[in-house]
């Protein structure tokens, strides 16, 4: 009897050194980041945003800023309002961040349409009320300016922006491509793709929020697909339902 709780001694003992071993190396793994690959690449999600898709009430306290495209957009959640709830856009079919800067009275300017009334884009947050400011431009301006001059414009009118509503939190969407034919010298796809580079790099240095939008829609040769296109027989470059909708689901996973 007396060899028996012996040997269920020396078990126990044995045991307990085993489980303690196995959660030091445990603990030595989590600490040098080795325990779980299946978890590390699940958290990776292959480069998409992991966080929980935000509400369409998130959106409420946002302005869209932007062009004809994103004129789509805005008719586009007229008619869905479970898309980017209580929205406000600010925009103009011409508008770019070059013409942006003009003067109201300059008899060639271009500025967004908002409440009955044309106002200078740099008072989008002032005058809406929304904090979250969502810029898609620069479409107008790459072929009239280049990617430069473009990118000169686009951080003067943040800078203004952000000197009229200081609190302001700046979302700046990239330009999305055109279908293949409807590409010129002067604006095509490759131009686009640079500018959105130069677009990317100035976000990060001032840590602004960039939307790749581009890559969402651009096929395997950086072109808009024409099944995502509404205008595929003329300028090739604005969006159907579809790809509106494209463009939401993205938000609401990456804003």
């Amino acid at each position: 009897m007396m060899m028996k709780k012996s040997i269920l001694c020396v078990m126990v003992l044995l045991l307990s050194v085993t489980l303690l071993l196995s959660g030091c190396k445990s603990r030595t793994d989590q600490q040098n980041g080795t325990e779980a690959p299946a978890t590390a690449a699940t958290e990776a999600n292959y480069g998409y945003d992991t966080t929980s898709p935000k509400s369409a009430e998130w959106f409420d306290n946002a302005v869209f800023v932007g062009d004809s495209v994103t004129l789509k957009l805005s008719y586009y959640c007229a008619s869905h309002p479970e898309a980017l709830g209580a929205a406000a856009f600010y925009c103009a079919g011409s508008l770019g961040y070059t013409n942006a800067l003009w003067e109201l009275d300059n008899p060639e300017a271009v500025h967004p349409y908002y409440q009955g009334e044309t106002h200078l884009t740099e008072d989008c947050a002032q005058l809406t009320g929304k904090s979250n400011v969502f810029i898609m431009l620069g479409m107008n301006d790459i072929g009239l300016y280049g990617t430069k001059g473009a990118m000169d414009s686009c951080k003067v009118l943040v800078g203004k922006i952000l000197e009229k509503s200081p609190d302001a939190h700046i979302y700046i969407q990239s330009v999305t491509p055109m279908i293949k034919s409807a590409q010129l010298e002067t604006f095509n796809n490759k131009l686009v793709k640079e500018f959105d580079d130069m677009l990317k790099r100035y976000c990060e240095e001032n840590h602004y929020k960039y939307l790749d939008l581009y890559s969402v829609f651009a096929d395997q040769d950086g072109n808009l697909p024409e099944n995502l296109c509404s205008d595929p027989d003329s300028m090739g470059l604005h969006f159907n339902d579809t790809a509106c909708q494209m463009w939401v689901d993205y938000l609401q996973k990456n804003a």
